[in-house]
């Protein structure tokens, strides 16, 4: 099977003052996360602001991602949406380009029902031979992928891999037993990724590794070398900052504290908003002690 990676970051997506697509900045983030010990960048996923790319952004963005790193990390591209007929062609630029993955959500805003979701993954699979990451995030969707719907996706429909964003870890514990041999889960909250590897997880699609990645990375080491107590300091060590980098709605915070600790990305876009004086105060002081330590 093919292996994307123990830390993979949901990357965001830099805009110029003027919000447009930054592609100079993106090429060096991209150089920066894999410096970093990301061994495989999402793009265009919830932290890359997918809503507010077109496909031609879309397209930059990949091959931008392929012509900094593809040679050092795995490149999987988020190419769901709610409409199944544009997330296929979305999926087959990103495949025409030479990405390594695809990433599909759950369909947001129609609510389809679980069948609905099996034939969504379905007639994406089709068009594609990538392998397909299932993202499950039902606060943002409306829609959670059922345990049985997703055993049906890796049994009959063959996706390789889940990213877990439901934030109910009984929920993920049931998921991991029934499905870590079939398939590679992956935490979809930095909060959880210590929980996830030790339970069999594979690792995290991490939203704190734009400015953490070598922390997280020797915390997921650890875990995985059994060596737990090294492992849950390093997690309590970034915990608080795991917490407020979502105090917001995310891409906000973390890119306020990237601005600030390597260089700069640009704001969220409308309807996302930059974060409070009080966050940034917040979150700059849990960033500054992680690094004194």
């Amino acid at each position: 099977m093919t292996e994307f990676g123990s830390l993979l970051t949901a990357s965001i997506t830099p805009f110029d003052s003027r919000g447009v697509l930054n592609t100079d900045t993106l090429w060096r983030l991209c150089r920066k996360l894999v410096h970093d010990k990301s061994e495989g960048l999402v793009l265009t996923g919830t932290t890359g602001e997918s809503p507010n790319l077109s496909i031609k952004d879309r397209e930059i963005i990949y091959s931008t991602a392929i012509d900094s790193v593809s040679d050092k990390a795995k490149i999987i591209a988020g190419t769901g949406t709610y409409s199944t007929s544009e997330s296929i062609e979305i999926t087959k630029m990103a495949d025409s380009l030479g990405v390594d993955g695809i990433m599909i959500v759950t369909p947001y805003y129609s609510k389809p029902s679980q069948h609905g979701i099996l034939r969504h993954f379905e007639e994406i699979s089709k068009i594609t031979d990538l392998p397909i990451m299932a993202y499950n995030i039902p606060g943002r969707t409306s829609t959670l992928i059922e345990l049985e719907t997703l055993q049906t996706l890796v049994d009959d429909i063959g996706i390789h891999s889940i990213k877990d964003a439901v934030g109910d870890f009984e929920f993920s514990k049931k998921q991991l037993e029934l499905l870590k041999d079939k398939a590679d889960i992956y935490s979809g909250n930095d909060n959880q990724t210590y929980d996830f590897v030790i339970n069999g997880g594979v690792g995290v699609v991490s939203v704190a590794s734009h400015v953490v990645g070598d922390e997280i990375s020797e915390m997921i080491s650890f875990a995985k070398d059994n060596d737990f107590e090294k492992a849950e300091e390093i997690n309590m060590q970034l915990s608080n900052l795991f917490e407020a980098i979502f105090d917001e709605p995310s891409p906000g915070p973390i890119k306020k504290i990237l601005s600030e600790s390597w260089e700069e990305v640009g704001e969220p876009l409308l309807p996302i908003t930059s974060i409070t004086p009080e966050l940034a105060n917040k979150i700059r002081g849990f960033y500054k002690k992680i690094k004194e330590n």
